[in-house]
């Protein structure tokens, strides 16, 4: 074994520890029915980029991996890059995210047949959005999408929606769990050898939802009417950081180096898709003014510049892949093991982690503001 391969192994434990600590003890918690949303794409991509590297660089011992429910999960392992998916582009993902729509006012909505059919069409909603502390963390639109769905993974008969969604979801799950479980033996790690990094600072009666209808909500936040893909997408973004800054950022202690790399990819790839978005709509006309502040407020930052820059970071983190690097520019005391220094000169992990910090704050508060939708809080309901 290489020098260099052995720091991305490590770096394949980290992860396996991280998911490995924080995984069994959340699915304990009431809160996992929502926080799921916002961790598949996350647990998918490790899912998906350890096997890679397995089958690429050790295929005996990939052989000893099972994996189930690939397509699903690595249509997940996509959602991570919102925006920056090569395959469908930006018209693709808006494919998607009307289909989501279309499919939830089926589901709840235009299924209602009868004489009262009218009446219960009008007060049937199909968008349930999830809050913490008042903060916008998931809908069930966006669970959709983070998990990976699509249309060709529902059957076409007549089946209780609720009940195959459920079934198809618990698979999943195991399987992922089943995965982790074989990775981590195969690693030779042992809950007996493995540091704790979950806490949990969540308050689990702060965690609301409310019910909406689809149309109605996406045609009033944001950009306002017209542009409802626009504003689907911009609730994704939303709910994306402020789950990373209200509920992730909450069940783990301290700055663990995978939560780092969670973050700073979550942050490259929002703000590579905001900026495909602003292009996107520039041309059209369709952009209210205040909406193109909005986009310029959060884009002009020279921190989010700064850091969107260091794709080679990006994918070091995602592939697990150092080969290119000096082997006296890694060190296995410093965290990450000297791969921040490397890639940012002059800057230290703990910098760049608070730079990661300013930025999710500072685009969730952004994205906030944008969105303007007022909420009392006698209309929140208890999860």
């Amino acid at each position: 074994m290489t020098t260099l391969r052995s720091f991305e192994l490590d770096m394949i434990k980290q992860d396996v520890i991280f998911y490995y600590d924080i995984m069994p003890k959340l699915a304990l918690r009431e809160s996992i029915g929502v926080l799921i949303f916002g961790l598949m794409p996350y647990l998918s991509l490790f899912t998906v980029e350890t096997y890679n590297y397995f089958q690429k660089n050790y295929p005996e011992k990939a052989k000893l991996i099972l994996r189930e429910h690939e397509s699903i999960i690595s249509a997940s392992r996509m959602r991570i890059k919102l925006f920056d998916d090569k395959e469908k582009r930006i018209d693709g993902v808006f494919d998607l995210l009307k289909w989501i729509i279309d499919f939830n006012r089926e589901k709840y909505i235009n299924e209602h047949k009868g004489f009262l059919a009218p009446l219960k069409r009008a007060l049937q909603d199909d968008l349930g959005i999830f809050l913490y502390q008042g903060h916008v963390i998931g809908s069930t639109h966006v669970g959709l999408f983070n998990i990976g769905y699509d249309k060709s993974d529902f059957p076409e008969i007549d089946v209780e929606f609720s009940d195959i969604l459920k079934k198809m979801s618990e698979s999943v799950g195991f399987s992922l769990g089943r995965y982790l479980g074989q990775l981590c033996s195969l690693l030779g790690l042992s809950p007996d050898n493995i540091d704790s990094i979950f806490i949990y600072n969540i308050d689990d009666g702060e965690m609301k939802y409310k019910d909406a209808k689809a149309d109605r909500y996406f045609n009033n936040v944001f950009n306002g009417n017209k542009t409802i893909d626009l504003n689907f997408g911009l609730l994704l973004f939303l709910a994306t950081t402020n789950f990373m800054q209200y509920s992730l950022m909450n069940i783990v202690s301290n700055t663990p180096p995978t939560l780092f790399k969670l973050k700073f990819i979550m942050l490259y790839h929002l703000a590579s898709s905001l900026e495909k978005l602003k292009k996107y709509y520039y041309a059209d006309g369709l952009l209210r003014e205040n909406s193109k502040l909005y986009f310029q407020e959060i884009l002009e930052d020279d921190e989010l510049k700064f850091l969107k820059k260091q794709k080679e970071f990006r994918n070091t983190l995602i592939h697990y892949s150092i080969r290119e690097i000096p082997e006296n520019k890694l060190n296995k005391s410093k965290e990450l093991f000297g791969l921040v220094e490397y890639y940012f000169i002059d800057r230290d992990y703990y910098e760049i982690d608070k730079m990661l910090d300013r930025q999710i704050l500072r685009i969730s508060s952004i994205l906030e503001k944008w969105m303007d939708w007022k909420v009392l809080p006698n209309q929140l309901s208890n999860w």
